[in-house]
């Protein structure tokens, strides 16, 4: 912000010296013309001079437009204001532009050469300078509503984050019980089935789990290995319910730190598991992996069990996963899901930089 105040500044004093070298030019060819005498050089140290005094002047002109302004509230008080201050700095810029001319043109004060010289500009560059007030008023009008719209667009951006933030956490929230309930109904399934030992080791994983899931839980994206290790503590787990479940996690090392949302796959997996591998008696596989291309990186969940035709897979858990893509990536993050030989496929295409 003060940077770019003092850009502002600078621009605004380039323009007086600009309207000097232009005025000064302007006035020499005149005087050629007439036949006179005066140098290009003196003419524009007079003119420089005097734009040098509105440059002098424009921080007071912006501040009066900065306190006084003039809109829907104030639009005819405003407006009367700024006309009165303009003639009153119009009429003392008058004084001193004729005290210049006055000293520069006989070298010492005149009482009557200054009556004349105010008379001649009064008559001649009144309006101009009027004008040049209410351009300035103008600009500072300008410039306040500028910043006071990029302002309102950075406190809607800021709490569009907040927003995109909030229900992201209230989904990554939804995903959390519903896998925690599962977990311990698997665990008072076990025990009652008299496996003491199996559910024991359950327990012991899933708080491992549960430890992850806290230490984790403040990250919006986490590096994919991380992912995937969280996704292993879960299907061992699982494998004490399930000892015949054959896990295959298969990813190269050179997009393992690529970030991607965290807890990402867990309802893929759980998915596949409650309509896939649960629905088998023999050859039990699920299959976990990642493969980047040119614009995404893709990770797929493959379970073996039954197909698409013979069972509905779009529950809270898949859903979910949409929504957050959906928020995190926007179109270009997808979710497709589809039959592959004797199970089913789940692919995440999310982008990647």
């Amino acid at each position: 912000m003060i940077l770019q105040a003092k850009r502002t500044q600078v621009v605004i004093y380039l323009f007086w010296v600009v309207a000097a070298l232009f005025t000064s030019t302007q006035l020499y060819l005149k005087t050629l013309e007439a036949g006179g005498s005066d140098t290009w050089g003196k003419l524009f140290l007079i003119q420089f001079l005097v734009w040098n005094i509105w440059a002098g002047l424009s921080p007071l002109i912006f501040w009066l437009g900065k306190r006084f302004r003039i809109d829907r509230q104030t639009y005819y008080g405003g407006l009367l204001l700024h006309i009165v201050f303009a003639v009153v700095i119009v009429l003392m810029y008058l004084a001193i532009y004729s005290l210049i001319w006055n000293f520069l043109g006989i070298g010492a004060f005149s009482w009557d050469a200054f009556k004349l010289y105010f008379k001649v500009f009064f008559l001649n560059l009144f309006h101009w300078f009027f004008f040049i007030y209410m351009t300035i008023i103008g600009l500072a009008h300008a410039i306040q509503y500028q910043a006071a719209l990029k302002q309102k667009e950075d406190e809607s951006a800021a709490l569009e984050r907040q927003l995109l933030i909030s229900e992201l956490n209230t989904l990554k929230a939804q995903l959390s019980p519903h896998f925690l309930f599962n977990t311990i109904n698997n665990v008072v399934s076990t025990i009652e089935q008299g496996k003491n030992e199996v559910a024991s080791g359950m327990l012991i994983r899933l708080g491992e789990f549960l430890r992850i899931c806290l230490e984790e839980s403040q990250h919006k994206m986490i590096p994919l290995h991380k992912e995937l290790d969280f996704i292993k503590k879960y299907l061992e787990i699982e494998q004490f319910r399930n000892p015949d479940l054959n896990v295959v996690i298969q990813s190269e090392n050179q997009h393992q730190n690529t970030l991607v949302p965290s807890f990402i796959l867990q309802p893929l997996v759980e998915n596949a598991i409650k309509h896939g591998i649960s629905k088998k008696k023999s050859a039990k596989r699920i299959e976990i992996g990642s493969e980047k291309t040119a614009k995404n990186l893709k990770l797929y969940v493959y379970n073996e069990g039954p197909s698409l035709k013979t069972q509905k897979r779009m529950g809270i858990g898949l859903n979910n996963t949409i929504s957050r893509l959906k928020k995190v990536y926007g179109s270009a993050g997808r979710v497709e899901l589809f039959s592959v030989n004797d199970g089913v496929m789940v692919e995440l295409q999310i982008p990647w930089e």
